[in-house]
């Protein structure tokens, strides 16, 4: 059982190398366009893309701008995986080379900076990786993988009909 154990963790360092570059360029495009909540439109589209590419089916505007991946690999348990989309109305000072410089109106009409000052970007990174690593390895598992994408979690607003 180790050794399988050890197989399966070479398996998965070996798919994380593979996508790292994608992964980091997919960091670094959340990262420069957030959204706020309840306006998480371009990102809910690249994550649905992600999602296909992997072979997901995907529904999107659950809750708002929300998206709902599912993946069947026979019969097994059913896992839930899930990530926050939404950013802060706060003014980046980073300096980093891909900071955000994203502007725009909040709910009470005052222009505010967006920024991923709480790391969704980094989860919404995580979360793909995560199904993209699932996918590879897809032959040491079975079940059904769900993945969800919360709108507007920042403000307990993501909700159905909007």
């Amino acid at each position: 059982r180790l050794a399988q154990l050890k197989r399966i963790a070479a398996e998965v360092t070996k798919q994380v190398d593979h996508d790292f570059a994608s992964l980091l360029e997919l960091y670094q495009d959340l990262h420069s366009h957030p959204e706020l909540s309840l306006e998480e439109q371009r990102t809910a589209a690249r994550l649905a893309k992600e999602l296909r590419a992997v072979g997901c089916e995907v529904t999107e505007k659950i809750g708002g701008h929300g998206v709902v991946g599912v993946l069947r690999n026979g019969q097994g348990p059913v896992v839930m995986l899930r990530a926050d989309m939404d950013a802060l109305p706060i003014i980046e000072r980073t300096g980093l080379p891909y900071a955000s410089t994203v502007k725009t109106r909040d709910r009470e009409g005052r222009e505010v900076g967006v920024m991923h000052a709480c790391g969704h970007d980094m989860h919404m990174t995580c979360w793909i990786g995560t199904a993209r690593n699932l996918v590879a390895l897809r032959n040491h598992w079975k079940g059904t993988l769900v993945m969800i994408a919360q709108p507007a979690e920042e403000v307990g607003a993501g909700r159905a009909g909007a």
